[in-house]
């Protein structure tokens, strides 16, 4: 197995082996204030892997990368389901705002 690669044939979600995983940083973020991701915020719950159909004890990254797929449509990336449960998220729709704010588990070591 490569140190990471497609779960799938047709999946964009990765495996990652655990002696790269053990050497994973945070990820800092600079949307008006720097937000953090753990580095193990940024891995798949391993309790919901049956949930993509993997195997229990894979372990899947959440943070990719689109290629150049970022710099055709305007997007370098998108916070989906681990940043949700790490930050706040306020969306203002009327005033075309979002805000972020921490909560008791952004900075969590666990998974």
């Amino acid at each position: 197995m490569t140190p990471y690669s497609p779960c799938t044939s047709t999946s964009t979600v990765y495996v990652i082996i655990p002696t790269l995983c053990a050497r994973l940083t945070s990820l800092t973020m600079d949307v008006q204030k720097i937000f953090t991701l753990t580095a193990n915020a940024q891995i798949w719950p391993r309790s919901l892997n049956d949930q993509l159909g993997a195997q229990p004890g894979d372990i899947y990254l959440v943070v990719q990368d689109f290629g150049s797929l970022s710099s055709k449509i305007g997007f370098d990336f998108i916070n989906g389901y681990t940043w949700l449960e790490r930050f706040y998220t306020v969306y203002d729709t009327a005033n075309h705002r979002v805000g972020f704010a921490t909560t008791p588990f952004t900075s969590a070591t666990t998974n």
